[in-house]
């Protein structure tokens, strides 16, 4: 049995049950995320113990704010710390040994994990909505985490503050090496100096500052031709708090490495929700808007624009979606793309990687709704640029049509048979056979018979001498 004090400590590693992973996995996603993980699996176990149910659990969990993507982290850390089958018990704080059990009723075996996976269907995706849009799911990927690099020389525009570590080297004529951390109040101290103010100063900035303060103390860092050399770098790396709010799977407040950008706080916050719009993501600060991005810059052309570096107390806005579109057919992605105000027909095709070869290019077919009924209209190609995409448009591209305007024909005693071209050069019975190499020896050339079609598409057989037209004694006959 756990000890109350053990399982507030270690409350995480005790097993979900399937079915109320299940039924929270399943639920409509709330807007805020108002729980920490460590106080939803608190509040699991100890429902669970007085009785409740796993609807009564999952109820009372999301209307304190708990979403459905925030418990299928949850799962996921949960069968992260598994190893096999069995479950695995923390130690507890008087240090005794790790003990394996095995509890029907709570634990989760492989299986039952599979079965879970089976069942969960993404909050932002369900069956009201199951629309396929370009982009939506680039921030949900387990692999393409955006997560800053920490182990990079610190860009010159960095911005400083407290909680980094600075670093000052100086080597030569003078010696020395200072450590220090920059304070809340924003400086850190130096002997024979006292408090140097450098929170909100970049890289550079600081490096002046400190190289003009170190010229003061030795003689030798400063002047035409120093005798010591000054390094100045950055050490460890604070957190910043910023808020991701709007059409987000959990809008909320996170903690993210002061090297974090906008694409890293979006896949914190779980991607953008069914109704987020991906095309104009604002930054906040201090009250003004420093960054807009358009993501379809980053999907289509590799441009990361408008991606900066957070800092302390930035917002990353999600607004609705403007416009979403539709395009089927003959194109190389057919699904919904996600349009600004203004965009035509021909910013669509190119959204979705252009026709594909059996595409019928020339007229385009859109269904618009106009508020009390459908309309149809035909678009042709000289028209795509100017055609302006209004919200919910459904674009179909159809295919060629499947028979040739130029085949004919030729089997039997021939020395090539096969398919040809009906063209200037070849469009004869006589050109025909001479294209296929001639007859053979033993082809019987009184009669041959010619299959075509008539206007009406009707099938007609027409007897010729094949022999008289090869020697000039009848009429070429023309094919068609």
């Amino acid at each position: 049995m756990y000890t109350e004090k053990t399982l507030k400590r270690k409350c995480f590693r005790q097993p979900l049950t399937l079915a109320l992973l299940g039924a929270l996995l399943l639920l409509s996603p709330v807007a805020y995320a108002q729980m920490s993980d460590d106080a939803v699996s608190k509040y699991v176990l100890e429902a669970r113990r007085s009785g409740k149910s796993d609807r009564q659990i999952g109820q009372e969990l999301m209307a304190r704010g708990v979403s459905a993507s925030q418990v299928k982290r949850l799962k996921q850390k949960y069968e992260d710390s598994q190893g096999g089958g069995t479950t695995v018990a923390d130690q507890s704080v008087s240090g005794q040994r790790r003990e394996r059990y095995r509890n029907s009723s709570d634990t989760l075996t492989a299986g039952s994990l599979d079965a879970v996976n089976a069942q969960v269907s993404d909050p932002t995706e369900g069956a009201a909505n199951p629309r396929e849009v370009f982009g939506r799911n680039v921030f949900r990927s387990r692999t393409l985490t955006f997560e800053p690099n920490e182990n990079q020389a610190t860009p010159e525009d960095y911005r400083l503050g407290p909680g980094d570590e600075i670093i000052v080297d100086i080597w030569g004529e003078n010696e020395r090496s200072l450590r220090q951390e920059i304070t809340p109040e924003g400086n850190i101290m130096i002997e024979q100096v006292g408090p140097v103010y450098l929170s909100g100063l970049t890289i550079k900035e600081a490096d002046g500052k400190l190289r003009g303060l170190f010229g003061q103390l030795y003689a030798g860092v400063s002047g035409k031709n120093p005798t010591s050399e000054i390094r100045i770098t950055l050490g460890r790396l604070r957190t910043i708090q910023i808020n991701v709010m709007g059409e987000v799977a959990t809008p909320g407040t996170y903690r993210l490495s002061s090297f974090s950008t906008v694409f890293h706080a979006l896949y914190r916050a779980g991607g953008v929700s069914r109704i987020g719009g991906l095309r104009d993501i604002r930054v906040m600060r201090g009250g003004h808007e420093v960054a807009s991005i358009d993501l379809y810059s980053y999907l289509l052309e590799g441009r990361r624009e408008g991606d900066i570096r957070l800092e302390e107390g930035d917002a990353v806005v999600v607004s609705p979606y403007e416009l979403l579109v539709e395009i089927s057919g003959n194109v190389k992605r057919p699904m919904w793309y996600e349009l600004k105000r203004g965009e035509t027909l021909e910013h669509l095709i190119e959204y979705a990687g252009g026709f594909t070869g059996d595409a019928y290019r020339d007229e385009l077919r859109i269904v618009r709704e106009t508020g009390r009924e459908y309309q149809l209209y035909n678009i042709r190609e000289g028209n795509f640029g100017s055609w302006t995409m209004e919200d919910g448009d459904a674009v179909t591209v159809g295919s060629v049509l499947d028979r040739f305007a130029n085949r004919v024909e030729v089997r039997g005693k021939v020395f090539r048979e096969g398919m040809y071209e009906l063209g200037d050069e070849m469009h004869t019975v006589r050109s025909l056979v001479e294209r296929a190499g001639g007859l053979k020896e033993d082809a019987f050339t009184a009669r041959a018979q010619l299959f075509r079609e008539r206007e009406d598409l009707t099938p007609e057989l027409v007897a010729i001498d094949l022999g008289d037209i090869l020697r000039g004694r009848s009429s070429d006959v023309e094919l068609r």
